[in-house]
C-alpha cells in the first residue's frame, strides 16, 4: 500500500436518533479520517438505487476494514422468552441494537475483514457482537471521550495494522503481470533472496549450454558417419547442331 492510498472503512451505524449518538458516530469519522481511513455508510455517505442490503454487500467487499458501532435501537421495558414453553423467562428492561449491525457485521465477517465493534454498555451481547466472537470489540459508554482512553488507543492500533495488511493482500492479488518490471522487484529481495535466484539462472544457463554442446556433438557425429553425398549434375544446355539429320 502505498502511503497516499486512503483505506477504505465500511462503518455500521443506525440512523441516529439524539445529538449523543451523532456526536459519536461523527468523532469516530473523524477518527478514521486522521488515520488515512475513509469511512462508508450506506444511506450516509454511500447511496445506491438498490436495496440497502444488497448496497452493503457490495460496498463492504471493497472494504478493508469494518467498525460496528452499536446503540439501544429497542429497549424490552418486560416481556417473555420462549413464552408458553418449560424455557419461557421473563425480560425485563433488556436493550437490543439495530438488526443492521448484526446483518452488516455478519458480511463483514464472511469477507474476512478485520472488524471493530463499539458496544453501548447494558446491550444484549449476542450473535456477531458476541463477547465470544472472535473480534471482541469493546464495550462502553459510547461517547467521544472514549477515543481518548487507554482501552480504545490499544484496541484501535492492534485493528489498524490488520486492515493495513488486509489492504496489501488486496493489492497484491490485484497486481497485473503485463505491468511488473523487473528493476523494482530485484530491489525489493533479500540478499538471500538474490543469491538463491543468481544460483538458480546460473544453474538454468549451464543446463542450456550443456544441452547444446551436446546437441552440437551429436549432429557432427553423425554427419562424419554419412558416406559423401553425391553432388549434383548439373546439365549444360547444349549449342543446335548444324547438322542435319
Amino acid at each position: 500500500m502505498t502511503a497516499s492510498s486512503q483505506l477504505s472503512i465500511f462503518l455500521s451505524c443506525g440512523t441516529p436518533h439524539d445529538k449523543s449518538q451523532e456526536d459519536f458516530i461523527a468523532a469516530v469519522e473523524a477518527h478514521l479520517a486522521s488515520h488515512n481511513c475513509k469511512p462508508q455508510t450506506v444511506g450516509r455517505s454511500v447511496y445506491s438505487a438498490r436495496q440497502p442490503v444488497e448496497a452493503a454487500r457490495d460496498l463492504i467487499g471493497t472494504c478493508h476494514g469494518a467498525v460496528v458501532i452499536a446503540f439501544e435501537r429497542t429497549r424490552i421495558v418486560s416481556g417473555l422468552e420462549r413464552p408458553g414453553s418449560p424455557q419461557q423467562k421473563t425480560i425485563q428492561n433488556e436493550s437490543h441494537p439495530t438488526i443492521w449491525n448484526q446483518m452488516e457485521a455478519a458480511m463483514a465477517y464472511a469477507q474476512e475483514i478485520p472488524i471493530l465493534s463499539l458496544v453501548q454498555t447494558g446491550l444484549k451481547r449476542q450473535g456477531m457482537l458476541s463477547d465470544r466472537f472472535e473480534w471482541s470489540g469493546i464495550e462502553d459508554d459510547l461517547n467521544p471521550a472514549l477515543l481518548a482512553t487507554e482501552k480504545f488507543r490499544q484496541t484501535f492500533s492492534e485493528w489498524i495494522v490488520l486492515v493495513r495488511k488486509e489492504s496489501e493482500r488486496i493489492e497484491d492479488a490485484q497486481i497485473d503481470p503485463e505491468k511488473l518490471k523487473l528493476g523494482p522487484l530485484v530491489k525489493q529481495l533479500s540478499v538471500k533472496q538474490a543469491i538463491s535466484l543468481s544460483l538458480v539462472a546460473l544453474g538454468a544457463i549451464g543446463s542450456i549450454i550443456s544441452v547444446s554442446f551436446k546437441a552440437g556433438l551429436s549432429w557432427r557425429e553423425y554427419t562424419d558417419g554419412k558416406p559423401d553425398t553425391p553432388k549434383a549434375t548439373i546439365l549444360q544446355p547444349q549449342s543446335p547442331s548444324n547438322k542435319t539429320p
